[in-house]
């Protein structure tokens, strides 16, 4: 890394209705165990028909890297940011061989995953930068000291798949608590405050060293919402197609996002970060409930809105331009199905298990023995149904939590 990338200001992050977005393309944080499990889960659609989910998962980044180059984005400004959004810190070793001493992607094993390459989005981002193939040739999570990229000497030609116009909305998006019932809700959470506060936390890689997100005791990276929207619609419609029930091929996706919510809203609920800032707030679950939602709403997601708050009987959350919604209607048609926001449907389970399944405020450890036994144990388990889509033509995504 150059020291005029040292010092270079950082990119200009537009927040609108919801999105966070750099360069015209939208940013969502995730953690890495999220992003673990998806990465498993595509890879998992391999043999079928034509499809080929390691190519997806390079093609897939690279095609929003050439897009940024379409769009001004020069080499110094893509290796910068690789590193400003937690993804590593990317260093060229010679003309053909490039490396990550950490990165992203090489932090995790997924759970029950074995060691295998895992660095397929840095292979797709040098991809975007270089023009040509490249490809992983050691990995951290099989022993090696650091991650490795050979660059091949086949010229990479990606389609842009950003091919349909919808447009973030702004005016449609109600205040809190404005629905019927909504009103006697008795919370000290301050939403905006919230937002205020973490907003002044560095969430971004920092250059100098490691080039990760390490917050909230769990590693982030601020992605491209596009992508995850590309791997995974494209993985799900090919698992349908080779005869794999629908409803099994959704709840596989839903699972990510349940792992998301162990993972990522569990660890923030358990960080100092949350101590300081919102715990003091809170004198119930229903306002850690609020407290989240309020958080969730600096991500990139959209707009979170709680419907409804019973959890005798059901939760109800809505999401004005969700992430996946609008990434949808910028890739594919508009569909008749209103389950479709897979990830926002775990999310929004997660954090009701998180809080009234087991209780996150006992600050329990979040192993994958604690997941697996109590987290996703189906006694006393809540299910969760989506009753409106942005996918489907409808204003915002609805998701009805219940026993």
């Amino acid at each position: 890394m150059t020291r005029s990338q040292e010092t270079r200001q950082p990119p200009l992050v537009i927040n609108t209705g919801g999105h966070n977005i750099i360069g015209g393309l939208s940013r969502v944080f995730h953690c890495n165990y999220y992003n673990s499990y998806l990465q498993m889960l595509v890879l998992l659609a391999q043999g079928r028909d034509n499809h080929n989910p390691e190519r997806l998962l390079t093609d897939s980044i690279t095609s929003l890297i050439c897009l940024l180059k379409q769009r001004g984005y020069t080499r110094d400004d893509l290796l910068y940011e690789f590193s400003y959004c937690g993804f590593g810190i990317l260093q060229q070793l010679d003309e053909k061989t490039w490396e990550t001493p950490r990165s992203h992607y090489g932090e995790v094993l997924c759970l029950h995953g074995k060691p295998e390459n895992s660095c397929y989005v840095t292979s797709g981002y040098l991809q975007g930068i270089l023009d040509h193939r490249v490809t992983e040739t050691a990995c951290k999570l099989k022993g090696s000291d650091t991650d490795k990229f050979v660059v091949l000497d086949e010229p990479v030609n990606v389609d842009n798949y950003l091919t349909r116009e919808f447009e973030i909305q702004t005016d449609n998006i109600p205040e809190r608590f404005a629905f019927d019932g909504c009103q006697s809700f008795n919370t000290r959470i301050d939403e905006e405050q919230i937002i205020a506060a973490l907003k002044t936390l560095p969430l971004y890689g920092d250059q100098g060293k490691s080039g990760l997100i390490e917050a909230f005791g769990a590693v982030l990276t601020n992605h491209f919402a596009d992508y995850y929207n590309r791997i995974s619609y494209e993985s799900y419609f090919t698992m349908c197609d080779a005869g794999i029930p629908e409803e099994d091929s959704k709840e596989m996706f839903l699972q990510a996002g349940h792992i998301c919510a162990f993972n990522t809203f569990g660890r923030i609920m358990s960080s100092p970060e949350w101590s300081q800032l919102i715990a003091p707030l809170c004198d119930s679950k229903e306002d850690w409930a609020h407290g989240m939602i309020a958080v969730i709403n600096t991500l990139g997601w959209g707009v979170y809105r709680v419907e409804k708050l019973d959890p005798a009987n059901e939760i109800i959350v809505r999401v004005y331009n969700s992430y996946e919604g609008v990434g949808y209607r910028r890739m594919y048609p508009q569909t008749d199905d209103k389950n479709i926001s897979f990830l926002a449907m775990g999310g929004t389970l997660g954090l009701v298990h998180l809080l009234w399944k087991v209780d996150i405020r006992d600050k329990p450890a979040l192993t994958e023995e604690f997941y697996v036994n109590q987290f996703n144990n189906p006694s006393n388990s809540y299910s969760v149904e989506q009753t409106h889509a942005i996918a489907a033509g409808d204003e915002y995504d609805r998701f009805v939590v219940s026993k």
